[in-house]
Order: structure tokens, then C-alpha cells, then sequence
């Protein structure tokens, strides 16, 4: 057993099903607790306040939970070598224990940082895998099995208070302990707005009390309500930001889904049908979530370029003015705008808006895919950069083995909120204005509100026309037989992902 190591903590705040801290407290007799904030993260295009107040949430909570025990949660603020190196000069640790992250590359980069720091030094550093995401997959045709053996393991269970005892703070390290760090305002973010509601609170026990209320109150409405961006406040799970900071994990999630749907089997209750059917949705969503990471897990370059090259020559020519009104809810799009301000205030939106506002700035917009990826991470309180990137993508449609969906956004006004309650809820320049008015706004342009930036049928014909010029190609399609060998599911439409 190694006398000494750290428990580095980058997006698993929680304490139970932690495979890092299982095993450190497994094969180290004292494992300190350690939460680097970098300055590169701080100041990352993709970071925003929504981001720094998870993190700082998930510690706080964390911290009070080690400090039941005697023990503490040391904050370092600096480079994660800068910080390992100055934790090191005062104690010596041999190994240091973290989760395998599928991220952005800047912290691609700085693992591989680390790890070069940790071979030099003689540090051990074990990652963990968290998720049913697996790094060195060879063979796609493998990971359906690995999947599904990693979300059915027993899930890790949190440590006891005596084996909890073992994180104790050293006294060497006291000196290192930071006064006011789980302040946003200490990183010059603005903490979120007092007693509005707006942010979830992102813990372990909000977690798990979230979970709870899906599997026995709200998740009935989950098929059929998660399209409607009023609906999916409620019906929606709500957990993407705890999975995304590592508050919960999936296995868990999905487990606990396993077992209500167990209980469901041969009741008599009324409402047994929709439960089954809106909590085995749930279930193939977790399953995709997974997928989607892998792809980034096995492209990192996807940030930078199309999983199809041959989508590299479709021109994005929308200029910089429509970014910058399409990122502040300035389109003339009542639907997309109130999106966008939903989003800077609350940091969720359902999955079909999404898709939505990422169509109109890429299709109708005319603006490229990598332009719109950070703003739009900013903007997400869930942001997981294997989801986003993937998600981004496929919905730009670059990626080449899924069907080019164009959304109208007056469609979808007249599908999921034909009262405009959602609209006049994030515009109030609209609230007076009869619903009728903003649903046909496209055609007849609202009084008090501004016209739309550009004809929506003129410009996504034009897309269309560019898009399949290059899908026609021969070498796109040759592209993206290549893309879906590496990866595309392996399942068939309609099978159980369970």
C-alpha cells in the first residue's frame, strides 16, 4: 500500500460511486482531497459563470461532508502542475488518483501535461473511468458490450465515515488552505441571483434528490413532454447538470431507472403504461449520452474539423453582427430569441430547442459551427464538451451519416408553444401583443419587436443547396462510410438499449 496520494477532483464532486476515490482510499493509507482551479480554465472562451458556480456548489458541499469527518477539502488555485508541485515541496505524496475526462483540448492538453510531470517526478497517476466512456476503443463493434457490463457493475458505495477519516488534512498542507475560495466573485464571476430559482444547486444531494423526484413524481411526463420548452423544466430529468459536474453518475442514474421500472412490472396502478414508456426513453437517452462522448473520446480533433473532411468546404458566410445578435436573442425569431435569453438567465434549455437554435444559426444564419460552439458552451450550466461538440455537429449536419434536419423555427412556435407562453415569458417586449400575432410573426412582423435578420425560407434553401452540392460528392460519401465504421451506433433501430 503507498503511504500518501491526492485525490484530484475535476468532475466528480461526489462521494459515492467514485471509482478515483475508491481506489485511492483502497491502495493508499492517506489521500488528501485536492480541487485545482486553473487560471486557464477560468479564462477559457468556453467558461462561464454558470460553470464556476457548479464547481464552487459541488465543493462547498463536499467540503461540509469531509469536515463531519474531521477531514477538508484543499483548494489550490493555480496550474494543476503549478499546484501539484507546490503541494509536493511540502508533502510527499507518491501517487495521484482522478477520473478519466473526456474534455475540451485545453484540458486534453493539460493532462497530457501531467502526465509527462508525473513520469519525470515519479508520481503514479491513476485515472479512473467514470462513465460508460472508454479510452483506446479500438473496435466500436466492442463498446456496446463494455457499456453495458460498466452501467450494470455494482455501484461503488460512498466510504464510511472511518475510511473517510483517512483525508484528513496534513498539517504540512494547512499552509496552502485558501480564506473566501468558494466565492465566484474571488474568480471575477457573479455568483447567481439571490433567491430567483433560476440555477439548479449542483451537490451530491441535489443530485440524488433530483433523481428521486424524476423516478416517482415528474418523469411520467418525460415522453411527450421534454419537445415543449415550457414542459421540460418539469418533465425533463433535470439531471444533465449533475452528470455533467459529477454530482451523480449515469451508472447510477440508470440503475436506479432499472429499478423503478422493476417495480412497474404487472402493476395494477393506471398510469403503469406511461411510466414504462417515458422511463424506458429515459433510459436509451443515457445510452446516448455515452455515445456521444465517445466520439470525442476517440476524435479530440473534432473540435477543429468536421468528422467528415468533406464538409471542411461548405461555407458559413453569415457576418460577425448576426453572431453577436444571434448569442444576445436579437434574430427577429420570436421563438429562437426567447431561447437564447432563457439560456442567459437560467443555463438550461430543452434538447429540441437546442437543436433549433443551433439549425437557425448554421442554416439560416449562415454561421459556422465553430463559431457558435463556445458562445453556446457559455451558455449551457450542463456543458459537457463531448455532448456539446458532438450534438453541435450532428445538428449542423458536418458529421454526414444522419439526415440534414433544418428547423423552422415557426413551426416549432406552432408546435410547442402556440400561446407564445414561453415567448412572452423571456421577451417582454411581447407580452402585450395577442399570441396569434407572435406565432405568425414570420409572415406578419410584430409591432415593438425587431424584423428578422434574414428571410428564414430564402437563406436554408440556400444552405440546403450548398450542403448537398458537397453531399453528393463522391468522396463525401466515401467520407462518411469511414465516419460511421468509427462511429456510428451499433444498434438497430428499435432495439432495447437496456
Amino acid at each position: 500500500m503507498q503511504r500518501a496520494a491526492l485525490w484530484w477532483l475535476k468532475r466528480d464532486f461526489q462521494l459515492a460511486d467514485n471509482p478515483a476515490l475508491t481506489a485511492a482510499l483502497d491502495e493508499a493509507e492517506r489521500v488528501v482531497p485536492v480541487f485545482v482551479v486553473e487560471p486557464s480554465l477560468l479564462d477559457a472562451a468556453e467558461t462561464s459563470a454558470f460553470h464556476v458556480n457548479a464547481w464552487l456548489d459541488a465543493a462547498r458541499e463536499l467540503r461540509a461532508r469531509l469536515r463531519a469527518v474531521g477531514s477538508e477539502l484543499l483548494l489550490l488555485r493555480a496550474e494543476a502542475i503549478e499546484a501539484f508541485e507546490r503541494a509536493r515541496a511540502l508533502w510527499s505524496f507518491e501517487a495521484i488518483y482522478s477520473h478519466q475526462e473526456t474534455g475540451s483540448a485545453l484540458t486534453f492538453q493539460r493532462d497530457r501535461a501531467v502526465a509527462r510531470w508525473c513520469r519525470e517526478t515519479g508520481i503514479a497517476w491513476r485515472e479512473l473511468p467514470q462513465s460508460g466512456v472508454f479510452r483506446g476503443l479500438r473496435d466500436r463493434d466492442e463498446r456496446h458490450r463494455r457499456w453495458t457490463a460498466w452501467t450494470r457493475a455494482p455501484l461503488l458505495p460512498a466510504p464510511d465515515a472511518a475510511r473517510l477519516a483517512r483525508t484528513a488534512l496534513p498539517d504540512a498542507l494547512r499552509p496552502l488552505a485558501e480564506a473566501g475560495w468558494d466565492r465566484p466573485d474571488a474568480y471575477g464571476f457573479p455568483s447567481p441571483p439571490a433567491g430567483t430559482g433560476t440555477t439548479q444547486p449542483v451537490s451530491e444531494a441535489a443530485g440524488q434528490a433530483t433523481l428521486t423526484d424524476f423516478l416517482s413524481a415528474r418523469g411520467i411526463g418525460y415522453s411527450g413532454g421534454i419537445s415543449s420548452p415550457n414542459r421540460a423544466f418539469r418533465c425533463g430529468s433535470r439531471l444533465s447538470v449533475h452528470l455533467a459536474w459529477g454530482t451523480l453518475t449515469a451508472r447510477a442514474a440508470y440503475q436506479a431507472t432499472r429499478c423503478r421500472l422493476d417495480e412497474l412490472k404487472g402493476s395494477p396502478e393506471p398510469d403503469a403504461a406511461r411510466w414504462r414508456r417515458s422511463l424506458t426513453s429515459f433510459l436509451s437517452r443515457l445510452h446516448w449520452r455515452d455515445h456521444f462522448i465517445q466520439r470525442l473520446e476517440s476524435e479530440p480533433e473534432m473540435e477543429f474539423r468536421a468528422l467528415n473532411p468533406a464538409y471542411e468546404a461548405l461555407v458559413f458566410d453569415g457576418p460577425p453582427e448576426w453572431l453577436a445578435a444571434w448569442r444576445d436573442g436579437r434574430t427577429g425569431f420570436p421563438l429562437v430569441d426567447a431561447c437564447m435569453r432563457c439560456l442567459r438567465a437560467t443555463g438550461f434549455i430543452n434538447f429540441r430547442m437546442r437543436a433549433m437554435i443551433t439549425s437557425v444559426a448554421c442554416h439560416t444564419l449562415h454561421l459556422d459551427w465553430r463559431a457558435i460552439m463556445r458562445p453556446m458552451a457559455c451558455l449551457y450550466a450542463d456543458y459537457e464538451p463531448g455532448i456539446h461538440i458532438s450534438q453541435l455537429q450532428m445538428q449542423a449536419g458536418v458529421v454526414g451519416i444522419n439526415t440534414l434536419r433544418v428547423y423552422n423555427p415557426a413551426k416549432q412556435i406552432q408546435d410547442h408553444d402556440p400561446r407564445a407562453t414561453f415567448v412572452k415569458t423571456w421577451l417582454p417586449e411581447l407580452r402585450d401583443i395577442a399570441p396569434e400575432r407572435i406565432v405568425g410573426h414570420q409572415a406578419s412582423p410584430v409591432s415593438a419587436y425587431v424584423a428578422p435578420l434574414t428571410d428564414w425560407e430564402t437563406s436554408s434553401r440556400e444552405y440546403r443547396t450548398r450542403y448537398m452540392a458537397v453531399r453528393r460528392l463522391a468522396e463525401t460519401r466515401q467520407s462518411a462510410a469511414a465516419v460511421l465504421a468509427k462511429h456510428g451506433s451499433r444498434l438497430k433501430r428499435g432495439a432495447r438499449r437496456s
